[in-house]
């Protein structure tokens, strides 16, 4: 799954980015692009990893 987001401010070390629906969701600074600014376009890719799941169940979530 994919989404298009709006980087609508920075606060601090982290920013608000806004969905095409309106919803807001906060994200740590560390994790968008380097000189990521108000008004960028990002796109955010979330995906199902099964084989690191597995790994987790099965070794524990230090393990990964």
């Amino acid at each position: 799954m994919q989404w298009d987001v709006v980087v609508k401010r920075v606060e601090g070390h982290q920013a608000v980015v806004s969905f095409q629906d309106g919803e807001e969701v906060v994200i740590p600074l560390k994790y968008l692009p380097l000189q990521c600014r108000v008004g960028d376009v990002l796109k955010i890719e979330v995906y199902f990893n099964p084989f690191e799941t597995l790994e987790r169940l099965f070794n524990g979530p230090e393990s990964v």
